[in-house]
């Protein structure tokens, strides 16, 4: 067995599936990351509309409360 042979071989694997990696999986996972922060970056809106109706809403209750008393 060849020593240098083998680790010529063992490279030019690693060059291939460093390609293959780069070519094809790290577009599609960079997808799927800013596809995950856009729905955080939404619900985080969301929440903080829903805060925000909240309080709204209570201003109303206490305004209805004190028309009511």
């Amino acid at each position: 067995m060849n020593l240098n042979l083998t680790l010529i071989a063992q490279a030019i694997e690693f060059l291939v599936f460093i390609w293959f990696c780069k070519r094809f999986i790290w577009p599609w996972l960079l997808h799927k990351i800013e596809e995950r922060q856009k729905q955080i970056a939404d619900g985080l809106a969301e929440a903080e509309r829903g805060r925000s109706s909240l309080a709204d809403a209570q201003k109303q209750t206490e305004v209805i409360l004190r028309e009511a008393r």
